[in-house]
């Protein structure tokens, strides 16, 4: 849910594959880092002056790996005589521990039985807290988070998803908060997705012609490595913590039209900006969107390729619609010809309601897509995590007892709250911001608020076993985890809101939670004094990954071809691929800053971004070429001059989303302040901070080979 990584076609892959990551190449430590060499971006290169160098190398804190403390028993590879291993970088991820702790987080809260089917956005508020001292390298933890999507758009997996929420993974920087993402994904999990504005799964760099995400803010940067927060600012845990507002919804933004509740499928209607919004201490506003045509960008060429390659095995000569959809493909045939021949197939005119659709292929559709339908039926919101090691001894008595790493979930009062004011909303939303942004709209005198518009969401269920004990779980599949933790976690309806909360019930603050030892009796788990536990057990730790993840600029190599990984790149004619990166230039100073500007973080990311002014911006510059009807100069010039309204009277700090009741005094987080910057002189209004590039202190470039293989060669868009 907060973490897209590359999927197959089925359900089941993608549900077994969303929490998977590639494995991180262990670099040269002596590899100069590209930020510190000078970069090319576009047709300039920026290179890192003295002074300032020496300034970011002073902000910039390092923040190491973990190695921990292994036996040899849990690193088999690796030769040592020494009673204890502590593993290499590139030795770490070939130790193992001796056993599995699922935590499991279970809070059913749906869309409401009473509000509509189509569904135009969500908000919640998110507490922010340190879960773990480190993070192993069991996978990416989505801590809390909801899926947007259209389970009606394709029967095999959902076409488009709007995944987000509070993540943590060292690849993505060492922070001691989560993190929060704002992924989104189309075109059946495509890694080519822009879930990162200019990069995709896996972190890779992704062509412009498949770019989608839109920078709205002039004061926020939303980084690929994700929005982190300050590590310094007071938590007040003995008052329910801090939180961020989070809300994505579909506005009516670029091609907005007054829509009605539960409209059929029409690729006349008005087209749905899905925008992300933020309620912090620091900042309060719109932060980017994905424009309407994102969702859907050469579907008809997608859903070719996906017919050639499943259903005809790409033998284009076995039926009159494979040979068109190889023509299409090809460009020798249109659309419309495209669609003479495959008009009448039943995969093609099928729908939902249909007897068996889920059973055949499907042709997807553009009015399908989340460009012009809501999300619907089903809005869920949850966690989605891997499980935490657990390391066991036995002692001289045959006693066996484990160590483990509980989660650090907040515990000062019996009550905790986690997520606050979970509400979504329907079309009303929509309509009711249709003169907002009209293109002569009237900012100064609109009402923001989404507080009339909320329906709060539905209680289901929540998980009811004791949480005290650690409960043994028969395994099933080898790397199913042995060892379970139920949270305390429980929705509960008040003031007309939906909240969720840690409850510990009617226990000491020294009670709540769990220790660290524990031993194993028969079936059962019992706490186990620590001056019981074998010495050696209590020496053992887990690492954490070797390296970070630092995101790549937009440039070619010095022959013009960027050559992704593989197994065997001896045929360059088809191992390697040509990508567009030219939107990312800044050929001309009117449109864009051609000084790079940097930010430090407090995880010591170097953020490397542009100023570009809003209608320049370089997923303007592909939807111009693949648009042309739509995205015109006359176009781009009035949304040009929408946007610096909107800067002007908005600012960084109106509020949208409605803030929490239940709490006396809600306490809001900070984001990280190196995300907040200023606009360049004579910049203040309509333009927006673009990134070029992260780098992070044991960062190693992160690319992978996102290509579609095909007999057309290596396709770098769908």
């Amino acid at each position: 849910m907060t973490g897209l990584v590359a999927c197959g076609d089925s359900g089941d892959e993608i549900a077994e594959l969303r929490t998977e990551i590639p494995d991180l190449e262990v670099k040269d430590e002596d590899k100069e880092s590209p930020i510190d060499s000078g970069t090319s971006l576009g047709n300039e290169t920026v290179e890192r002056k003295g002074e300032n160098e020496q300034e970011i190398e002073n902000e910039q804190e390092i923040k190491e790996w973990f190695s921990g403390r292994y036996l040899p028993r849990h690193c088999p590879e690796i030769a040592s005589e020494d009673e204890y291993i502590t593993p290499s970088k590139s030795e770490i991820l070939e130790c193992e521990p001796d056993h599995m702790l699922e935590v499991r987080l279970d809070a059913e809260v749906v869309r409401s039985e009473n509000s509509s089917e189509d569904v135009y956005g969500i908000q919640q508020y998110f507490r922010i807290f340190q879960m773990m001292e480190h993070v192993p390298t069991t996978g990416q933890f989505g801590l809390w988070g909801q899926w947007i999507g259209d389970d009606r758009a394709r029967p095999h997996g959902a076409f488009n998803s709007i995944e987000g929420g509070l993540f943590i993974h060292d690849k993505m920087g060492r922070s001691k908060f989560p993190k929060f993402g704002t992924g989104a994904a189309t075109h059946l999990y495509s890694p080519l997705s822009d879930t990162g504005g200019g990069w995709g799964f896996y972190e890779a760099r992704i062509d412009c012609t498949v770019l989608g995400r839109v920078t709205l803010s002039n004061n926020l940067i939303v980084p690929p490595n994700l929005i982190s927060f300050d590590e310094d600012q007071e938590t007040y845990d003995d008052e329910g913590g801090i939180f961020l507002g989070a809300s994505w919804v579909g506005l009516p933004i670029f091609g907005g039209a007054e829509r009605v509740d539960e409209e059929p499928w029409d690729i006349n209607s008005g087209k749905l900006t899905w925008t992300f919004f933020l309620d912090a201490a620091n900042f309060s506003g719109p932060a980017i969107a994905y424009v309407p045509e994102y969702w859907s960008r050469r579907v008809d060429r997608w859903n070719s390729l996906e017919f050639l390659d499943d259903i005809y095995d790409w033998d284009w000569d076995e039926s009159p619609a494979a040979t068109a959809m190889f023509g299409f493909i090809e460009g020798t045939v249109t659309k419309e010809e495209l669609y003479n021949v495959i008009g009448d197939e039943s995969w093609f005119t099928a729908q939902p309601d249909d007897p068996n659709w889920g059973d055949n292929p499907y042709w997807v559709k553009a009015e399908q897509t989340l460009g012009y339908s809501p999300a619907r039926p089903y809005l869920p919101i949850g966690s989605e995590m891997p499980p935490i090691p657990v390391f066991s001894e036995t002692d001289e008595n045959g006693r066996v007892f484990l160590k483990i790493f509980p989660p650090l979930f907040p515990k000062e009062q019996e009550v905790e709250p986690f997520v606050l004011n979970v509400k979504t909303f329907d079309v009303k939303l929509y309509n009711h911001f249709l003169d907002t942004f009209m293109l002569d709209g009237d900012f100064g005198n609109s009402q923001t608020s989404f507080g009339e518009f909320g329906i709060p969401m539905q209680i289901e269920g929540w998980g009811e076993e004791p949480w005290h004990e650690i409960q043994i779980q028969p395994k099933e599949y080898e790397d199913d985890p042995e060892f379970i933790i139920n949270t305390p976690l429980r929705p509960r309806e008040s003031n007309g809101e939906v909240n969720i909360y840690f409850e510990w019930e009617e226990t000491d603050e020294s009670e709540r939670g769990w220790g660290q030892y524990y031993e194993i009796q028969g079936t059962n788990v019992t706490p186990a004094n620590p001056d019981d536990v074998p010495p050696s057990l209590t020496q053992l730790e887990y690492g954490t990954i070797p390296y970070t993840a630092s995101l790549q600029p937009h440039v070619l190599a010095e022959n013009g071809i960027v050559k992704e990984y593989t197994e065997d790149q001896s045929d360059n004619s088809y191992w390697s691929s040509t990508p567009d990166y030219s939107c990312f230039g800044c050929e001309n100073v009117e449109a864009c800053d051609e000084e790079i500007q940097q930010s430090v973080l407090d995880d010591g990311s170097i953020i490397s971004y542009r100023w570009y002014r809003f209608k320049d911006q370089p997923v303007f510059q592909s939807l111009m070429k693949d648009y042309p009807e739509i995205y015109t100069n006359e176009y781009l010039m009035e949304l040009q001059n929408l946007i610096e309204r909107m800067h002007a009277e908005w600012g960084n700090s109106q509020l949208f989303l409605e803030r929490p009741s239940t709490i006396e005094k809600i306490h809001l987080a900070e984001i990280d302040h190196g995300l907040l910057v200023e606009p360049p002189e004579g910049k203040e209004v309509g333009w927006v901070p673009i990134v070029t590039q992260v780098d992070q202190p044991d960062g190693t470039p992160a690319d992978f080979n996102n290509l579609r293989e095909t007999p057309f060669g290596s396709l770098n868009s769908y």
